[in-house]
């Protein structure tokens, strides 16, 4: 079993929101009177083992970042904001780099990576993370694919249909030892990582053993206007039932 020493949590809000057609990155708008921003730092402080969590945001909505974290937070020790970067790979690095800056990373530190369009991980979920890292290095949240899955190699026609049984898709937050992510990144070239859409194919790529732990249907990612609605009404549902 692995000691857990410090733990840190990272909320990659750099994104623009290009699909949800907003003037306004989507993490900055409003579900049900509170920004999804809010809703997933609120989220992630559910759990109060985590110490620091560190917010990279792009630098054109910076300030408006700040402004939310004010007025529906307030002032908390725990909570630090950082210039997010390029893309998602830069904001996170970023993020490391702050966390790195301000503290002393020891082999035992972990650190969760989360979307900030993702608003409804339960404390459960984060709680099964932060457990299954005693047994890992990384570990990913994930949930069963129901659909069958289609491969077409040419767009056209059906080239495969693998075995859903064991296709899983990931969500967040992700569980990393920090100074194992950082070394995984100090090993590629800037190349292959840009071709990484997710961070733990970073560790994948290098063969770093990654476990994964379940994750909800309802913990999904806030992409197109559709998903807005959802979003409302799980808000309306989770209130009704006290989830947490």
């Amino acid at each position: 079993m692995k000691k857990i020493g410090k733990i840190y949590c990272a909320i990659l809000a750099g994104g623009t929101g290009t699909r949800l057609n907003s003037p306004v990155p989507k993490q900055f708008l409003e579900v049900c009177g509170e920004p999804i921003l809010i809703r997933s730092i609120k989220a992630m402080f559910a759990d109060s083992r985590i110490e620091e969590l560190w917010i990279g945001a792009n630098g054109d909505w910076y300030d408006l970042a700040l402004n939310q974290i004010k007025e529906f937070i307030g002032n908390d020790e725990r909570l630090h904001i950082c210039r997010g970067g390029e893309d998602r790979e830069g904001t996170l690095l970023n993020i490391l780099d702050s966390i790195k800056s301000n503290n002393n990373i020891d082999n035992d530190d972990i650190v969760l990576i989360h979307d900030a369009v993702r608003p409804f991980a339960t404390k459960r979920i984060i709680n099964d993370v932060i457990n299954e890292m005693q047994f890992c290095d990384v570990c990913n949240t994930v949930i069963p694919v129901n659909d069958t899955i289609i491969r077409s190699d040419d767009k056209k026609t059906v080239s495969g249909m693998p075995d859903r049984s064991v296709l899983f898709a990931g969500q967040s937050p992700q569980g990393f030892r920090i100074k194992t992510l950082i070394n995984a990144f100090d090993s590629l070239d800037s190349e292959t990582r840009k071709k990484l859409t997710e961070t733990t194919k970073v560790c994948f790529v290098q063969d770093i053993p990654i476990h994964i732990v379940q994750g909800e249907f309802f913990n999904f990612k806030i992409t197109t206007p559709y998903d807005m609605q959802l979003a409302e009404s799980v808000v309306i549902y989770k209130e009704a039932a006290g989830i947490e």
